[in-house]
């Protein structure tokens, strides 16, 4: 058809919020919207060597880089 499987991307399980619960989140910090490209998001993920969020965060550069590579230095089970 139209569309290839790589197409698409499926998540499992979810967060929802009510009223401004969600603003009040990215206000304390707890969340940080970022612009991301369809093509980055719609990547395939197997085999990759960290993380889609690592590549994401990383490509917004500053302090969520910043970030990134902290969390990444944690694990053990990257290379």
């Amino acid at each position: 058809g139209k569309y290839k499987p790589l197409d698409f991307r499926f998540f499992i399980g979810h967060e929802s919020f009510v009223g401004g619960e969600l603003d009040e989140a990215v206000r304390l910090g707890k969340y940080q919207p970022v612009a991301c490209s369809r093509p980055l998001v719609l990547k395939q993920c197997i085999q990759l060597p960290k993380p889609l969020w690592h590549e994401v965060l990383e490509f917004c550069g500053g302090e969520l880089k910043e970030i990134s590579k902290l969390e990444l230095a944690k694990r053990d089970d990257l290379q």
